[in-house]
């Protein structure tokens, strides 16, 4: 069997639909953390014998997760993803190696009580890509339209269209804007629609890793709990994820995403994260495709200011039979998303 793939380049995070929640409405921003703690009950020997009653402990320390957002608040991220993906079928074996900087540039035009509105533009984007010994391919956000490579080009016309804009609340749920003029509202598709191919006798294709747009508030937030929680508390998200069928044929499928804070020390909470798959899975045409849907990872929330200041998403996944008999697909990589509170340099090399 030849082995013939073209990998993608990913650029951004996973296109989500946010599942409706069942939760009440989001209270406001609470003014201030505190802890609650109850009176030790006093232990007191009589000669009747009775047992003495054990102090009663203390209630944990309790923190509220907020995001903060003001009007004209202008926030910038520093987004590093390496990505490596492998196909193997029989003896043939092909690497796709692919490296993304990125800096954006988040804009907060409103603040209406629990709902924020913000808009993002790109300010810089180099990526670069090799797949096994042949010569790299790199692409700059600077560069003209005749200089981009064709397996970027569709990469660099999505950097040209509108600032997508959302609007979220607090805790990082998005809310659908009402109705606005057509020139308001753009999704950034950022991956080059590619995928791995295998050619049998006929041609198939097998889409890797389906990625949400950078209109969703997902693509720089995380989920925050509605209730105050203590270290080793824990609070769930669930979503949909849209795959491919079949031809014209899109498949919803259910995530669950798990948070735990870990911790607050200085004001800064690490909150840890796991992701899975909900719905069950037959195809592996599909389970490819959910490739880099179910990372794992953390974040840090000041929580003075309600701003996350870093984000990390490991991936490492194995799915076989994806590419047909005797095949193995796999994925690992990370990404780190990083608040810049000074100028940096471009992250061009």
């Amino acid at each position: 069997m030849k082995l013939s793939i073209i990998l993608t380049v990913l650029l951004l995070p996973l296109q989500e639909t946010p599942v409706p929640s069942e939760q009440p409405a989001t209270a406001p921003v609470a003014a201030a953390n505190s802890a609650a703690a109850t009176e030790s009950s006093t232990v007191i020997a009589t000669d009747t014998g009775v047992a003495a009653q054990p102090a009663a402990q203390p209630a944990a320390q309790t923190w509220t997760m907020r995001y903060q957002f003001h009007p004209g608040q202008q926030l910038r991220y520093q987004s590093k993803q390496q990505m490596t993906l492998e196909a193997q079928v029989g003896e043939n074996h092909r690497v796709d190696v692919s490296q993304v900087r990125q800096v954006r540039r988040y804009a907060v035009s409103e603040t209406t009580g629990d709902l924020s509105r913000l808009s993002m533009q790109f300010e810089d984007v180099w990526m670069h890509r090799q797949v096994d010994q042949e010569p790299p391919v790199e692409f700059r956000s600077s560069m003209k339209p005749g200089e981009v490579p064709e397996v970027f080009r569709n990469v660099a016309h999505s950097l040209r269209g509108a600032a997508p804009i959302f609007q979220i609340t607090s805790v990082g749920r998005a809310v659908a804007p009402q109705a606005e003029p057509a020139k308001a509202q753009k999704t950034v598709a950022s991956p080059v629609d590619s995928a791995p191919e295998v050619k049998s006798g006929e041609e198939s294709v097998v889409a890797v890793s389906p990625r949400r747009g950078e209109a969703d508030p997902g693509s720089f937030l995380m989920l925050l709990p509605e209730t105050p929680v203590s270290e080793g508390g824990t609070w769930k998200e669930e979503f949909q994820v849209q795959v491919r069928g079949g031809q014209d044929l899109q498949l919803p499928v259910q995530i669950l995403r798990t948070y735990r804070l870990e911790s607050v020390e200085n004001g800064i909470a690490k909150v840890t994260f796991r992701s899975s798959v909900r719905t069950p899975l037959r195809s592996t045409v599909v389970r490819s495709q959910l490739i880099q849907a179910t990372p794992s990872g953390s974040f840090l929330l000041d929580l003075k200011r309600g701003l996350m200041v870093r984000r990390e998403f490991r991936w490492n996944e194995t799915v076989i039979g994806a590419l047909g008999p005797e095949s193995i697909l796999a994925s690992h990589g990370n990404q780190t998303d990083e608040l810049l509170e000074e100028a940096v340099e471009p992250v061009a090399n």
